[in-house]
């Protein structure tokens, strides 16, 4: 295959199958680590440059800038650099030293702020405030981009209806919740018995691209809506220590990846026993190990 561009390289991800120990079900890894920069997050920040470029936010004189957990801030880096524009981003403390490695490496502006993403969101919304910000910056602000679940909803949920056409249930992670908000739109617009789940990290655990809301980790408009509108089934409070037992069964069956694809699949393993899920079902994997090698550890 040919392509002419690193931007047709954005989804269009494989799906790899798993065997999660149930005769009846049929498991099936998104294997969103094959992103050009290796994550999700990808999708949402060509979204959010390309929509900022058409409502005429983002010129050639301006900076990008957006506040970020790790993977969204790497594709800004790369993404902007390509794209030929500058990129500042402001990252929290959960951010892997070969993420920041990555970020620094594509030019971009990096600072740390913070334990939480809105932490730096905010700081973001002061920087774009002041009259400099207003003239120098502009601001993608994915927590409420609108264009961050639409390019799940437009790319992600149609890939995965469209390669597996049965099936019955998605599971993914709650970070900013616009990837999963995205899916759950378009695959309950095609079955109300499609079934979507979401892990979210346990009281007291950090897991890198997975929210803590149970300790107060800020709740994106998309996470509300999800919520609210009822567009997903359940969710699953994660310990690190779950994540990192199933982070090795993935790798033991080939899927590199960081903790919180394990964090997804003890999300999988939970729902199929809560609700004897059948059939086909999609693990979004968030993004790939490699990115993540400073705090994975090997126990076997």
């Amino acid at each position: 295959m040919i392509f002419n561009s690193i931007m047709q390289m954005i989804g269009n991800t494989p799906l790899l199958k798993i065997d999660l120990g149930y005769k009846n079900v049929n498991a099936f890894v998104k294997m969103e680590s094959f992103n050009p920069t290796g994550s999700i997050k990808d999708r949402a920040c060509y979204y959010n440059i390309l929509g900022a470029i058409q409502d005429g936010t983002l010129t050639k004189e301006k900076t990008i800038l957006d506040a970020s957990s790790g993977n969204m801030a790497c594709s800004l880096a790369f993404f902007g650099l390509m794209m030929g524009y500058k990129v500042k981003v402001i990252c929290n403390s959960k951010l892997t030293k070969d993420k920041e490695d990555f970020i620094r490496y594509f030019g971009a502006d990096l600072k740390v702020l913070g334990d939480i993403t809105f932490e730096g969101n905010q700081e973001c919304r002061r920087i774009a405030n002041t009259e400099e910000g207003k003239q120098k910056y502009c601001f993608l602000d994915q927590l409420h981009n609108v264009n961050n679940p639409k390019a799940s909803y437009e790319t992600l949920g149609p890939e995965i209806y469209r390669d597996l056409p049965n099936v019955k249930a998605v599971i993914g992670s709650m970070g900013s919740g616009g990837s999963m908000l995205g899916v759950s739109r378009f695959m309950k617009e095609q079955s109300g018995n499609i079934k979507i789940f979401t892990s979210q990290a346990a009281s007291g655990t950090k897991i890198p691209g997975t929210g803590g809301f149970i300790d107060g980790d800020y709740k994106t408009p998309f996470i509300h809506e999800l919520e609210d509108k009822k567009l997903y089934d359940d969710t699953f409070p994660i310990t690190l220590e779950q994540a990192e037992k199933n982070t090795e069964i993935l790798l033991s069956q080939g899927v590199f990846s960081g903790y919180q694809a394990g964090g997804v699949m003890e999300a999988a393993v939970q729902a199929i026993e809560k609700y004897n899920i059948e059939g086909d079902i999609v693990l979004v994997i968030g993004d790939a190990g490699w990115k993540n090698m400073e705090k994975l550890k090997r126990q076997w």
